[in-house]
């Protein structure tokens, strides 16, 4: 197949859109990809990237074709202007592609509006289009304090309908998590007949690593891992921290950066908490050594409407581990690790709950603790497993591919 990605974000940041297009092309199939400018956790471009122009390039066998899209940097203003100028610069180079793709392949992580150049060819060429749907708009838009509700009710509205003409497009749509097939059925119109959920896979790697020393451990070890940032809501995991801050047995790791991890280091230095240790973002072949040293590991969510819905690529990950998993969240994560019996949750922002849950796992025989995250890693290994990720998506992607 000759298969068109439209992806914003792109190597050499690290998503999984990378690896899926490299899996693709080692395949048999031509893939081309057209996304935006690489930027650094700082949101400034990287530098061999900063001139505007388009740039081609080729990675793992995969074609690129990288538009001048404006820098990340940070607040509200700088990411909705990198949004359109992405939609814009893409619209630019789509007009330049020949009928030469069987099918499209959007990547939609947040903004939805990035399926708007898919849109474009398919209308132009005939083609038609599958969404890998990871971020569901506009309910995503409440991590940004826009809501169904008050002063920021039109701006909403707007994007309800723009997200609805979008998804309605579609030829068909996977998403990760069941609870995104209902909303998608329902608040934005879209037949059930073009839905289907494909979970985001568990890296193989997380199911068998040894586990190396924690710097700074302790006797029981609780870790965070990933994005720092106002939808993660790590401050709950500092107040349960402080709510333990007494018992010397007891730390917290948290593993990662983003726009909201020079805060969280603040407010963990004005309790005086010891008991929190910040570590630097590590890479993905580091994780698992991270993962295995701990006791368990916390997944929090803010009270954000968007939330209820997420099942995160971590989650699928922690559970590929094989370790207990404390959740402070509502909605699908906490609902999964209920159900698969391989931990415990409490409602979002309950630090008290959540220290509560820390106590009790601390007294827990290694062996409980085993058993916990053993039920966790045969879930992961029945509904998570890589190669039955990459079998469904190449039958859906033969599925609408032209004749």
């Amino acid at each position: 197949m000759k298969i068109l990605v439209i992806s914003q974000q792109y190597w050499p940041e690290s998503w999984r859109i990378v690896e899926t297009c490299g899996f693709l092309a080692e395949h048999g199939n031509d893939v081309t990809v057209i996304c935006g400018r690489p930027n650094d956790e700082n949101g400034n471009l990287l530098p061999s990237y900063k001139r505007k122009k388009t740039v081609f390039e080729e990675h793992q066998g995969v074609h690129i074709i990288r538009v001048g899209d404006s820098p990340r940097k940070s607040g509200d203003f700088f990411l909705y202007r990198k949004y359109m100028s992405f939609v814009h610069k893409a619209n630019r180079e789509i007009d330049r592609l020949p009928a030469a793709f069987d099918v499209v392949l959007v990547n939609q992580l947040s903004p939805v509006m990035q399926a708007i150049p898919a849109i474009r060819f398919a209308d132009k060429w005939g083609c038609r289009i599958l969404m890998y749907c990871q971020d569901i708009w506009p309910e995503s838009l409440s991590a940004r304090g826009v809501k169904n509700s008050g002063i920021t009710k039109p701006i909403y509205q707007h994007y309800l309908k723009k997200s609805r003409q979008i998804y309605q497009r579609m030829d068909r749509i996977l998403v990760t998590s069941p609870s995104y097939v209902s909303y998608l059925e329902g608040r934005c119109g879209v037949s059930k007949d073009k839905l289907d959920c494909l979970p985001q896979f568990s890296e193989p790697l997380f199911f068998d690593t040894p586990a190396p020393a924690l710097k700074n451990s302790t006797t029981h070890n609780y870790v965070f891992a990933g994005n720092v940032g106002f939808a993660q809501d790590v401050e709950t995991i500092v107040k349960a921290a402080n709510e333990l801050k007494n018992n010397p047995d007891i730390s917290f790791h948290i593993f990662g950066d983003g726009s909201d991890l020079t805060s969280v280091k603040k407010y963990a230095r004005s309790l005086g908490l010891n008991n929190v240790v910040f570590h630097a973002r590590v890479s993905t072949a580091e994780l698992p050594g991270v993962y295995a040293s701990a006791d368990a590991l916390l997944l929090t969510f803010g009270k954000l409407a968007f939330t209820r819905y997420v099942l995160p690529a971590k989650l699928t990950s922690y559970m590929a581990a094989g370790k207990p998993i404390l959740v402070a969240g509502d909605g699908a994560a906490s609902d999964l690790v209920k159900k698969v019996g391989c931990g415990m949750a409490v409602p979002s922002g309950d630090f008290v709950g959540l220290a509560a849950e820390i106590q009790k796992m601390s007294l827990r025989s290694a062996q409980e603790k085993a058993d916990l995250g053993n039920k966790g890693r045969e879930y992961a290994k029945q509904t998570f497993d890589r190669g039955n990720y990459y079998v469904r998506l190449v039958r859906e992607l033969r599925s609408l591919a032209k004749k």
